[in-house]
């Protein structure tokens, strides 16, 4: 029976394809504090990431992969990703920083500062910068103080905690780590956020690797609702907690394009 309630725990988030309205959450309901405070704890714990990842994205049915794309968080404060060409060529940068979201395209020197709408046209999906620092992280955003908080385990402290906050709901699962007597109890094994019961978006995590003190997911898989869009990251080089200069959250140019 305890495993049989451990499989659906695990077993619902790969169902949103087929059944994207929000599902009901297997296992009884238990404190949502001490699980809010391994969330903070991870959280405090990373402060940033320098990464070179592979990434495949689809965008209604057509696939488009990248081999070398570097990836630099600030916390949830900062942002870049920018792909590269065989060659070394930047074939197309992303940054947040902190403020505007800044896009350069392929034969296009022009620096654009496209907004939430740029950011949502690049991923084929509604998730706003610093959710997809957190996300990129293995973290979970922070919730609003407003945002009330349930959580529902089963037998073997696998655990879904749900922050629910007028018509948003996030939901994290958490499962126990390798070392789970260790500094890092649980690990997020995936997340969704819904609106008014429909999915935003869910992610998967997989392979998790210790850097700095932390755990890190090796594959990050991002999917919109339907599967319409979506984005596997896979990191083949990751270092957290390493000094990040400001040059890297900037793009120049000689001209700016507008929103």
């Amino acid at each position: 029976m305890k495993t049989a309630r451990l499989i659906a725990l695990i077993v619902v988030p790969l169902l949103f394809a087929c059944h994207p309205k929000k599902p009901e959450i297997p296992g009884a309901e238990a404190p949502a504090g001490p699980l809010l405070q391994v969330l903070e704890q991870q959280r405090r714990s990373f402060r940033s990431l320098k990464a070179i990842a592979g990434v495949d994205a689809v965008r209604r049915g057509r696939k488009q992969s990248f081999d070398t794309v570097g990836i630099v968080l600030d916390d949830q404060r900062r942002l870049r990703m920018e792909a590269f060409g065989p060659l070394g060529q930047s074939l197309i940068a992303l940054v947040w920083d902190g403020r505007d979201v800044l896009l350069r395209l392929p034969d296009d020197e022009r620096i654009m500062t496209p907004g939430q709408e740029g950011l949502d046209r690049v991923l084929g999906m509604h998730l706003e910068a610093r959710e997809l620092c957190a996300v990129l992280a293995g973290n979970a955003p922070e919730p609003s103080p407003r945002a009330a908080a349930k959580a529902f385990c089963v037998p073997n402290n696998a655990c879904v905690v749900e922050l629910e906050e007028g018509d948003d709901v996030r939901r994290v699962h958490l499962l126990p780590a390798p070392n789970a007597s260790g500094a890092v109890p649980f690990r997020i094994a995936a997340q969704e956020r819904y609106h008014a019961d429909d999915l935003l978006y869910r992610v998967q995590y997989d392979g998790h690797t210790e850097s700095a003190g932390i755990l890190l997911p090796r594959t990050i898989a991002i999917e919109g609702p339907g599967g319409k869009a979506a984005l596997t990251i896979t990191y083949q080089e990751a270092d957290a907690n390493q000094p990040l200069s400001d040059e890297l959250f900037t793009l120049a140019s000689d001209t700016a394009g507008g929103r």
